[in-house]
This record gives structure tokens, sequence and C-alpha cells, in this order.
């Protein structure tokens, strides 16, 4: 304690009112102070002659001063009204700590005979601090904001999905399904089909998830203390702030051992079970086979592919995440067959499928059988829980399309161009062979993909052959997916 101890902070003492880790810090500073221990001095003498002046007896005025007389008998009956209750000590500090301050400036004495010893201080005794209870950290709430085909909530498909606030220990299910849950401002997680979570825990320190399936998560960066857990199988894995996916195949088929594959698009994470642990980071994955330790396994770079496959399955997270609660409401998108689907330029995936929307006029796309999206009408959504539905018209078909391209596809092949695709094999005496492509063509002409989805070939010669394919040029005409042989 640097600077001098206030007088009033004595008067509290000498009332009880300063804890034990004050009061020792008063005293050591009043051992090494001497203008403190002159203070201290004063007010305990001061205090003590308070206490005396209670049970004094009236005192020797002439009758001649009746005022006085009168004023000290009502005050002495006052007194003795006030002791049979409980004795309040404020105006007694008020008293102290005026007297002190008058002491303090005209430096006079508080006591009229400055010889007299100063009585011993009676010992305070001091109330015993209480530790105030632990306060329970907040409860986080999840609010539904995308689900597809079947999702049951503790085994039950509720009719309020986007109704339902979903918290600790609640179990999420799917079947041919998916569904995403927001729990914050930037955090949200994925369930994909034939999966299960449950919430463990789930409040403002700590996310406990036990995942059977596969799981995709993208986190906010943690606070000081908070942490994220997701539980797979014996392997834990903790992540400070990311997206990523886990992956967690139990193994009941006898003939199929189960694993648990951590894959991290960015932020890192870390993998541990009994047995060690590792860190995933940017573009890397780990795969752990049931009974092997994770510390055992090597981390691996994801591939473009697998890389392409985890954005495309980041959760859906809405903006104003305070406001999501009460001024939002879920789109019902309805679809003949399975279809992509956009709103408002984001894609949704594959629809029929219900999304939180904030109220307002949505635009929704949804994919032809080129790939190609084309406006499938606009919706006014309101804040309300029955929400709003929007049905998008079955794309009419095309008589004849996909054989009128399959005929322009051969019409224009380059067979020289194939013969030399093929001089290798020939050579080698082998004939018969054989590419099958998928391909999809829109009314412009334009070739949307061209894959290879089977052959006998080499590879190196199966990419020759594509990119003789590739090359052919089709006219403006009816739109077609399909796939061919061509034999070789």
């Amino acid at each position: 304690m640097s600077a001098h101890v206030a007088p009033h902070r004595w008067a509290d003492l000498w009332a009880g009112r300063v804890d034990d880790e004050e009061r020792r810090e008063m005293e050591l500073h009043a051992a090494a102070c001497k203008a403190c221990r002159r203070v201290r001095h004063r007010i305990t003498r001061a205090s003590d002659s308070f206490a005396n002046i209670r049970s004094l007896a009236l005192p020797d005025v002439p009758w001649d001063e009746v005022r006085a007389r009168v004023h000290w008998s009502v005050s002495t009956e006052r007194r003795a009204a006030l002791r049979q209750r409980k004795p309040a000590y404020g105006w007694i500090a008020g008293a102290l700590v005026a007297g002190v301050g008058l002491a303090l400036v005209t430096g006079a004495p508080l006591v009229t005979d400055p010889a007299a010893p100063a009585p011993a201080a009676a010992p305070v005794a001091m109330p015993a601090r209480v530790a105030p209870p632990a306060a329970e950290p907040a409860a986080l709430v999840g609010l539904v904001s995308r689900a597809a085909g079947d999702v049951m909530v503790d085994g039950v498909r509720p009719a309020d999905l986007f109704e339902k606030q979903l918290g600790r220990g609640n179990l999420i299910a799917t079947g041919d399904g998916r569904v995403d849950v927001q729990f914050g401002d930037k955090s949200a997680f994925a369930l994909g089909a034939n999966s299960t979570v449950e919430l463990r825990r789930f409040d403002a320190e700590t996310i406990e998830l036990a995942v059977d399936g596969t799981l995709d998560v993208t986190v906010a960066p943690r606070a000081a203390g908070q942490r994220f857990i997701v539980h797979a199988g014996d392997h834990a894995i903790e992540v400070r702030g990311t997206q990523f996916r886990v992956v967690h195949e139990a193994g009941r088929d006898p003939g199929k051992p189960g694993a648990t594959t951590v894959a991290c698009r960015h932020g890192l994470v870390t993998v541990s079970d009994p047995g060690g642990k590792v860190e995933v980071g940017d573009s890397h994955r780990v795969k752990v086979a049931s009974g092997r330790s994770v510390a055992s396994e090597h981390v691996v770079t994801l591939s473009s592919d697998e890389l392409t496959g985890l954005a495309q399955a980041t959760p859906l997270t809405l903006p104003i995440w305070d406001a999501l609660a009460h001024s939002s409401a879920p789109l019902e998108i309805a679809t003949s067959g399975r279809r992509d689907v956009r709103l408002d330029g984001i894609e949704l995936g594959l629809a029929p499928l219900r999304v939180r929307v904030m109220p307002g006029r949505h635009t929704v796309e949804a994919a032809d059988g080129a790939g190609r999206f084309r406006r499938a009408g606009w919706v006014d959504v309101a804040a309300a829980p029955t929400g709003s539905r929007l049905e998008v018209p079955a794309e009419p078909p095309v008589a004849g399309a996909i054989a009128e391209r399959d005929r322009e596809l051969r019409a224009h092949l380059d067979h020289p161009r194939l013969a030399r695709c093929m001089r290798s094999i020939a050579k080698a005496g082998l004939t018969g062979s054989y590419v099958q492509i998928e391909l999809a063509v829109d009314a412009q002409g334009a070739v949307s993909f061209l894959n290879v989805v089977d052959s006998d070939l080499p590879s190196a010669t199966a990419s020759c052959v594509r990119e003789v394919l590739a090359d052919v040029h089709f006219a403006a005409g009816p739109a077609a997916t399909w796939r061919d042989r061509i034999d070789l």
C-alpha cells in the first residue's frame, strides 16, 4: 500500500467493516508509517471515548441553566431507547470521520488529557469472507438453418423443426437427408445422411458433440477458456476456430472395419486418443482405423476434389444471428425430382429442401438438365412460423434431344486423330477397345462437361481419346445430358 491509509478506513476497521486482506495491509502499513500510526491511535481513542459517553451519568449542571438540563435529559432518554434496538454504527463512523478530520486540520488531540495513557484497543472480530458461488456458463441455442430429407430430433420427426431451439441433451439423426444447425454468428454444423450427433454439452464455455457418421463444422475463433470438442468413438477432435469434417464409421459390419477420418479445410484441429495425438492443419486429413492409435497414422494432403467437396459442404450460416430466432422464417423449395437450387445466387444443394431466410423477396433458381441455373421464380417471405413455399415447375422434356445431339457427336468426330491415339494399341494387336462417356450440351451448343466414366484403355490413351471428343463442336439446339459408348 503506497499511499497513506484514509482516516475513515481506520474507523471502518474499528467497526468491523474491513476484510482480512485489507486489514493485514493496513496493519503492515501502520507498522512502517509513523503518521498513520498516530491517526490510528487517535481514532481508536476516540472510538473508545464514544463508547464511554453512553454510560456516563448526568453532568452536574446548575438548575438555572434549564435549557442544558432539558437537552441532556432528552438525549439520555433517546439513547436509552436506542440501546433497546440493534446498535447501528453508521452515526459513530460519521462522528469519527468528522472528529478525525477536525483533529487533522487543527492538529489538536481528540482527548482533553494528553498525558492519560491510551486504552488498549479491543480486538475486533473480522467477518468471515464467503466466496460467491460460481456462475453457471450461459447455455447456447442452436437453430436449424437448412434441412432436406428425413431429420429427427430425439427420435421424433418434428413438424416445427425450424422453431425448435436445440441445446444440451438433444440427439439429432438423419436418414436420406441433411440438416444444418447454426449456433452463433459464424458457427454452425451440418449433419450428413444416415448420421447422428448428440449435443453432450452446449454452453458458452464448452461445446461437446458426439458423432456417428458425417459431420461438417465451421467454428468462429474461440475466446480464451472456451473449448469445442467432437467425440468420434475413441477419438476427440478439438479446435480453436476452423472448418473441418469428421467421418466416423463405427464398423458394425464384420466385413468392413471402422475408421475415423478428420479433414481440415482451414485452421487447425487436434485429434487425440489414449495413445497420443496429432495436429491436422490447412488442406490436410488423417484417417485412423478402429483399434489403432492416431499417433501411428500419417497426416496427408487433401486432393483438389476433396477440398472442393469440403467447400461445397460448408454449413449454412445466416447474418444477424441475434435476430434469427424471432425475425426469420422457413422457406420450402419443392421440386419434382432432385435438382440443384440457388437462393439469391447462393447454391443450397439438391432440392426439395427447406431453408431459413430473412423476411423479404427472394429469387430461386433451379438447374436444368444441362446443369445451368435458370430462374424458377421469386417468393415473398414474412416472419411467420409457418414460412412460405415455392414449387419449382418441372423441366419440360425435349423429344429426341439426346438422339439429335448424339448424331452430331458421331458425325463430327475426328477419326484420323482417334486412329493416332489408338496406334500403340493397334500395334500390340489389341482390338475391341471402348470408352464410355458422360456429357452435357446446352442450348447454345457449348459442352458443359465431358467425363470418361469407363474404359479398357490405358489412362494415357483414354485421355487422348477424350481430347478428341472434347473438340467436337455442336450447333445451337436442344439441351441434352446423356451417356454414350464409343467403340474404337
